[in-house]
């Protein structure tokens, strides 16, 4: 004896009635159907971004950020070390300030514009 699989039933949610209709998958999770994911939506439907707070620029270049990021690094590194070994607040800031100077000087110089 055969078996026929029977059609799944499509049910109008206004009248109630089956249809006979195979339903889709998501149906029966309580999604209503949706478009497939490859499908993008239309290119002008989200709302403009307002304009950053100070006019929307930058107050430094990534480049610039960098080289001092650095040089803050390297002064720091130079005033622990420089405090570490001497015990004196004055001389590891003297120090630092110094190690800053020149590591500006370098990374601006190595570091592509």
């Amino acid at each position: 004896m055969t078996t026929h699989p029977i059609p799944e039933q499509h049910h109008d949610p206004a009248g109630g009635q089956a249809t006979g209709q195979h339903c889709p998958a998501d149906h029966h999770l309580g999604h209503a159907p949706q478009a497939p994911h490859h499908q993008h939506p239309p290119v002008g439907s989200h709302p403009p971004r307002p304009p950053a707070p100070g006019g929307g620029q930058p107050l430094l270049c990534l480049r610039s950020a960098l080289i001092l990021l650095l040089g803050t690094l390297t002064a720091t590194g130079a005033a622990v070390l420089t405090y570490l070994a001497q015990h004196n607040t004055a001389t590891a800031f003297l120090a630092g300030g110094a190690a800053f100077a020149g590591a500006v000087l370098f990374f601006h110089t190595i570091i592509a514009a």
